[in-house]
C-alpha cells in the first residue's frame, strides 16, 4: 500500500485563510495528494449573548472570522468536488464551548480541547477502514467519548 500524501490547513479568518487559499495551492502543487486534515479556528456557536459593550464589539469581529471559516471549509470542498479529485477531506470539530473571552484560563480550556478534539478524530481515523468521511470520524470519536 502505498503511503498517503496530506496537507493540514487552517480556516478562519485572517492570516488562517488555509483552505481556501493555501490548500488549494497545495492541490494543484500536489497532484499525488489525496487527503486534507482541516482545522477551523472558529465557529459561530462559540458567539454568546453580549453583556456589555466590549463583548458585543468583540462578538462582530469574532462574528466575521467564525463566519468566514464555514465559508472557507464549503469552498475548499466544493473546489475539490469541481476538480474531480477523489481526495478525503477529514475536519477536526471546534468544541462550542470554548469562548471569545480573553483569559488565560479560557485559553488553557481551548488548548486542552483542541487537543482532545484532534485527538478523538485521530482515535476514530485510525480506527476506520474503507471511505473516511466526517461522518464516520464524528460518530466513531463520539462513540469513544
Amino acid at each position: 500500500m502505498a503511503e498517503k500524501k496530506r496537507a493540514i490547513a487552517l480556516a478562519g479568518g485572517g492570516p488562517a485563510v488555509g483552505l481556501s487559499i493555501g490548500a488549494l495551492k497545495r492541490l494543484r502543487l500536489n497532484p499525488d495528494l489525496d487527503e486534507v486534515w482541516g482545522s477551523r479556528i472558529l465557529d459561530i456557536k462559540q458567539i454568546r449573548q453580549p453583556e456589555n459593550l466590549y463583548d458585543a464589539l468583540n462578538n462582530l469581529v469574532m462574528l466575521f472570522a467564525a463566519t468566514t471559516s464555514e465559508d472557507d471549509v464549503k469552498l475548499f470542498k466544493y473546489k475539490v468536488a469541481e476538480s474531480g479529485r477523489d481526495i478525503r477531506i477529514i475536519e477536526i470539530p471546534v468544541e462550542a464551548n470554548i469562548s471569545y473571552d480573553w483569559t488565560w484560563e479560557n485559553l488553557d480550556r481551548s488548548i486542552e480541547d483542541g487537543y482532545r478534539a484532534t485527538n478523538g478524530v485521530l482515535s476514530a481515523y485510525r480506527n476506520t477502514t474503507g471511505d473516511v468521511t466526517v461522518a464516520k470520524l464524528l460518530a466513531a470519536s463520539n462513540d469513544a467519548a
